[in-house]
């Protein structure tokens, strides 16, 4: 069961009806009159939860007479707010080495209210018990949740072994972003004249964009464009093998870009410098427009439909992850492997625009975006992109995106997303 905070209904976890390795559950009671042993207890299910694989601690379900947990009392509104998060975070973390990372959410099902603590599993390191109390905690131990449905001591080597290896993934991965951050983000410093030559060509491909697919799309309604090149120009290759090149990849394929499987036309044309791809509809408007450049310069900019002030999430995740995966073909195909690349996501004419099909961290409806237009940009090399971190990329420009919308994607949202999106790029980018 993957762990959030946000649920479109929490009758699954509520209504569960038996404790298991990830849920577990509590009568109604007040925070404040917990006894130390009490709270203690509560610290001992966080920590044990954490270093399983997360969970929920459930209060306000009793037992019945034979000890399964379907007495479905509620909470009182003194009850559900005597557990708040600084205050319950004050006394796990007091035991916890390092801290637990936890929410607190206070569903209300069929009228009656309930208080939810959704404990994450750990990030890097496993908590460890760092003080005693009474029969309930003991210094130096790691608890663990069984599929029993027990919070107790790791003592075997069979339970210890997945903590260290868990440990150690975490920290090898940590070690790669680490190291991507070193050799992407500073890396390479680009060429200065290259750069403003770069940007004098964005201009040119940005007046052809608005002169086919109008002023009026262009200026006033959103749009997304990319925009990517290397740190310096590419050396002269000609445009016949530049088209050749182009012509070779899989998916997407050029007629297929930006929007693989929409069933449009694409065509593929040169200029004495770039070429120029499209698609268009069935009467042969133009949807859409890209150009690569012989310098090395990949600009495409997509009108983005929109309803009631609202562009869609699903669209616009499907144009990024397209985006990413085409970028690494290309320039991986241009013999541009090493080279860091410069790659920004656009997205034009924002401000009072809704992105539809995405809900706050809170469960509430997306706010507008208050800004003109939405940037995030991020550096990686083909090869990199080639080898697998195109839906790694996708992802974390999508949730930056998200952001700018007043969207805030929790840390399990983003892994199912990235799972999905991974899946995307092995289906041939199919079913997003």
């Amino acid at each position: 069961m993957k762990v959030s905070n946000f649920h479109e209904d929490w009758r699954e976890v509520i209504y569960c009806g038996m404790e298991n390795q990830q849920i577990d559950f509590k009568a109604a009671q007040d925070w404040g009159l917990l006894t130390r042993p009490g709270r203690a207890k509560f610290a001992r299910h966080a920590m044990a939860l954490a270093n399983t694989l997360g969970g929920y601690v459930v209060i306000g379900v009793g037992e019945d007479s034979n000890g399964n947990p379907i007495d479905y009392q509620g909470m009182t509104p003194k009850q559900a707010a005597s557990f708040d998060p600084s205050t319950v975070g004050q006394t796990i973390n007091r035991y916890a080495d390092p801290a637990v990372e936890f929410d607190i959410v206070r569903p209300e099902i069929d009228g009656k209210v309930y208080v939810v603590m959704v404990v994450y599993p750990f990030r890097n390191m496993p908590h460890v018990c760092g003080d005693v109390c009474d029969d309930e905690l003991q210094r130096g131990v790691f608890y663990i949740r069984t599929p029993e449905a027990r919070s107790r001591a790791a003592y075997r080597a069979s339970e210890l072994h997945p903590l260290i290896q868990r440990a150690l993934r975490n920290q090898r991965q940590m070690l790669g972003r680490m190291l991507r951050g070193i050799l992407y983000e500073n890396r390479q410093s680009s060429d200065e004249q290259d750069v403003r030559a770069f940007d004098g060509l964005l201009t040119k491909s940005r007046l052809t964009a608005r002169n086919i697919l109008g002023v009026e799309q262009t200026r006033s309604l959103p749009m997304m464009e990319l925009i990517v090149h290397p740190p310096k120009f590419l050396p002269e290759t000609s445009l016949s093998n530049m088209r050749q090149t182009l012509l070779l990849l899989d998916r997407p394929s050029v007629k297929d870009f930006p929007s693989p499987g929409a069933h449009r036309q694409g065509k593929l044309t040169a200029t004495n410098e770039s070429l120029r791809g499209w698609q268009a509809d069935a009467s042969g408007k133009q949807e859409n427009f890209w150009e690569l450049f012989q310098s090395g310069l990949l600009y495409c900019a997509v009108p983005l439909t929109v309803e009631d002030q609202s562009i869609q999430a699903e669209e616009l995740l499907k144009l990024v992850l397209t985006a990413t995966v085409f970028t690494g073909q290309v320039y991986a195909a241009l013999n541009c492997l090493d080279e860091v690349l410069n790659i920004r996501i656009r997205i034009n004419n924002t401000n009072n625009i809704l992105l539809k099909g995405m809900t706050s961290s809170n469960g509430t409806e997306a706010q507008p975006c208050l800004i003109p237009d939405v940037e995030v940009v991020k550096y990686r090399s083909a090869g990199d992109l080639e080898a697998g971190a195109a839906a790694d990329i996708a992802e974390k420009i999508f949730r930056e995106i998200c952001k700018r919308f007043n969207v805030s994607l929790e840390r399990t949202d983003s892994d199912l997303l990235k799972e999905q999106l991974d899946e995307a790029v092995k289906h041939a980018l199919l079913g997003v």
